[in-house]
């Protein structure tokens, strides 16, 4: 069980002001991390139809725990560098345009190709660089595009379990694919203090590439949706935390600076459903991280030093317990109907997908104590000759009390999912079925002790009992599937 925390700052970023750094992001399938960047929804794409064409790839006693509510602290000095007189330089009509640092300063200097910016982008770096405590070399150039995201279906898994809403194209705003270069909508152009903030999101990023910290990160966090998500919380979260700062000590005090960038992420996470708040989650609760753990942009480096693990130490600052033991064996798989697939590949899908999952039919509030006894998880997929494919996802809990939490919400919630109360047998386990895409599938939830359910969806076929059998045995849940699929 996890301790009781403070509140901390929430947030994340903009749907048209945010920048994933294309690692590939909590949705996406299985692929190697590779660092590239986003700045709108992680799941959608970013294709530039301008000058340019750079490449993207790419979640009572012993009850269930709850997190505090987060709120906004005002900044201590600790947290926000002081602008200096040259720092606060502007337009005389007070928009905010900057000019320039004075004459004989050492600024960066980065070339803007393909349009022309109301702000100088080498101020902002300094500015940036200045708050993170570093002085690496900026990006080469910042590159206008005319940008649109290309939006795609979410995976099946996600979309058997209430992830498919709410995803519309978008427009791209900014993104990075490596440290030389930030991609820009021109749009931009006409909005200076929010451009302002946004390109202090992507200059942490190109700052986080020079230093090493997205491949460190990645590779400490595994490649499963789970690391994933975390990789993604951690690296999105640190340069949405460090766009807040900016906020608060460059723009706070202009005569329209627009919203405050954690306050943005925080109402468009609260405000989406399904795959788009899946792909709001890591920049909230990535910057909410990074708000509860350091004082200021520069004692980032600790976090990228030592990052958490899963989606679980992310929503719940201050807590470094691991995943509990979970040993899954299979029988028949090898040689029966239906077998396990590589893609996707077996793999933890955490706290994060699960409260998101649960907060489709659900209240947040009732989804999030649903989700936060969660112990660990591992999702298993499987196919027959025919293509048709069924999951096992198998769930552990902190203990019986947050478990029993999970399997009423759980009921409830494939009851509202599917429009139909379960069938019921003892013996197999409560049935749902419903169509997803124009074609059945079914859930079936079965708990094998008192601190695990296992839930198999997918194709009806995988799904019945007949097919797939599920029970616990010496401490492991045993997945049989020996049925004529």
């Amino acid at each position: 069980m996890r301790p009781a925390l403070p509140a901390v700052c929430c947030a994340i970023l903009l749907v048209l002001a945010g920048c994933s750094v294309g690692y590939g992001g909590p949705d996406a399938e299985p692929a190697a991390p590779t660092p590239t960047s986003p700045t709108q929804t992680p799941t959608a794409v970013p294709t530039p139809t301008g000058s340019g064409t750079p490449t993207a790839t790419a979640s009572a006693p012993a009850t269930a725990t709850t997190s505090p509510t987060p709120t906004f602290p005002e900044p201590t000095a600790t947290a926000i560098a002081t602008p200096t007189p040259r720092d606060r330089q502007g337009s005389p009509d007070g928009s905010g345009v900057l000019d320039g640092l004075l004459d004989g300063d050492d600024e960066e200097t980065i070339a803007v190709q393909g349009g022309e910016l109301p702000l100088d982008p080498g101020l902002v770096y300094d500015r940036t660089t200045r708050l993170l405590g570093t002085d690496v070399p900026g990006p080469d150039t910042i590159q206008l595009l005319d940008t649109t995201a290309n939006t795609t279906s979410p995976p099946e898994f996600q979309r058997l379990l209430g992830l498919e809403r709410n995803v519309t194209e978008a427009e791209a705003i900014a993104f990075v694919v490596g440290p030389r270069t930030v991609y820009a909508n021109r749009n931009l152009a006409d909005r200076p203090a929010f451009l302002e903030h946004v390109l202090a999101h992507e200059f942490t990023h190109t700052v986080q590439f020079r230093r090493g910290y997205i491949g460190r990160v990645t590779a400490a966090t595994g490649s499963d949706p789970d690391g994933r998500f975390t990789s993604t919380a951690v690296i999105e979260g640190a340069a949405t935390y460090t766009e807040d700062r900016y906020w608060l000590a460059y723009v706070v005090d202009r005569a329209a600076p627009g919203e405050r960038p954690a306050r943005g992420v925080e109402r468009r996470y609260r405000n989406s459903d399904g795959a788009a708040r899946y792909s709001f989650a890591p920049y909230w609760f990535g910057y909410r991280y990074a708000a509860a753990t350091v004082d200021s942009p520069a004692e980032l480096p600790e976090v990228y030093a030592d990052p958490p693990l899963t989606s679980e130490q992310v929503l719940h600052p201050g807590t470094d317990e691991g995943p509990v033991p979970l040993r899954v064996a299979l029988r028949g798989e090898t040689a029966g109907v239906w077998q396990e697939t590589f893609a996707p590949p077996r793999g933890r899908i955490g706290e994060a997908f699960l409260r998101v999952a649960l907060a489709t039919e659900l209240g947040d509030d009732r989804a999030a104590r649903a989700a936060a006894g969660w112990g660990n998880d591992t999702r298993i997929a499987f196919n027959n000759e025919t293509g048709a494919r069924g999951y096992a996802w198998v769930l552990r809990f902190d203990d019986a009390a947050n478990a029993s939490e999970f399997d009423t919400a759980v009921t409830a919630y494939l009851s509202e999912r599917t429009g139909d109360a379960p069938l019921a047998d003892d013996r197999t386990g409560r049935q749902w079925t419903t169509t997803l895409d124009g074609r059945p599938v079914a859930y079936r939830l079965r708990r094998t002790d008192d601190r695990t359910a296992v839930l198999l969806l997918g194709t009806p076929a995988f799904v019945d009992a007949d097919t797939t059998t599920v029970r616990g045995a010496d401490g492991r849940v045993v997945i049989e599937t020996d049925g004529e699929g």
